[in-house]
């Protein structure tokens, strides 16, 4: 039997490109990390978050609708945040101060209380992990929007 090159080389591109990655993300999210902030300036959005009971146990967790979360870190130091129906929707900061490179000073908006420190990594213009100085692990990962 006489081999045929050109139909072996159009079999083994039709497997490979019939592989689904299960690594890709969601089309929306891919649009959404093409924007850029600069620094922690801008506006993020939250697309995952950890939750743990204090044991270690906890997993990161895609956003549901209910848990909306946006973000914004604007030049002046002043802080704006949008939550969704399944959080309180009560604003807590309506500030903030970089320490150093890895913590917030969140100001909050009752004079009377106590600042928050938060923690911040895996920043790129595009994608951001925040922090929020439980004493239990838990974290948000966001993207950059507009």
């Amino acid at each position: 039997m006489k081999k045929n090159p050109l139909l072996l080389v159009l079999m083994l591109m039709f497997a490979a490109f019939a592989c689904e990655d299960e690594t890709a993300e969601p089309e929306d999210l891919k649009k959404l990390a093409l924007i850029e902030n600069k620094g922690l300036e801008g506006k993020w959005k939250l697309t995952e978050y950890l939750a743990d009971s204090g044991d270690g146990s906890g997993k990161w967790q895609k956003v549901t609708e209910g848990f909306a979360h946006t973000v914004e870190f604007r030049a002046d130091g002043t802080f704006k945040e949008v939550k969704g129906e399944a959080m309180s929707s009560v604003p807590l900061f309506n500030a903030y101060k970089i320490l150093d490179d890895k913590r917030i000073e969140m100001i909050p908006i009752d004079k009377n209380a106590p600042s928050h420190i938060w923690y911040y990594s895996e920043l790129t213009p595009g994608t951001l992990t925040l922090g929020y100085g439980c004493i239990e692990a838990c974290s948000g990962k966001y993207v950059a929007i507009q």
